[in-house]
């Protein structure tokens, strides 16, 4: 490709090209300061959460490791102990 091609092109493009409305600048502006700000001030609760979560998964892998056998039989009777009593509730109000 020549360079006078390439220029000839070049100047085609530019004057397809159209400038935004200052208004429609502004409020990208404004909307990216607004969400700036917003990422700004939630970042302690997002490291404060991210903490939390993590802190949960080494309790749970911790706990697991320890009382591994013992974990599924309690559940399982918790969820036994729960039917049966809702159960025993839907008998008793439907008399």
């Amino acid at each position: 490709m020549s360079v006078e091609r390439f220029m000839q092109q070049m100047a085609e493009e530019e004057r397809g090209a159209s400038v935004p409305a200052a208004s429609a600048v502004w409020w990208r502006l404004e909307f990216r300061r607004r969400f700036e700000a917003e990422q700004r001030a939630t970042r302690p609760i997002r490291i404060a959460a991210a903490a939390g979560y993590a802190g949960c998964v080494i309790a749970a892998a911790v706990l697991s490791a320890r009382f591994g056998p013992v974990i599924p039989i309690a559940i399982g009777v918790h969820v036994i102990l729960t039917v049966a009593g809702a159960a025993r509730a839907l008998r008793s109000s439907s008399r």
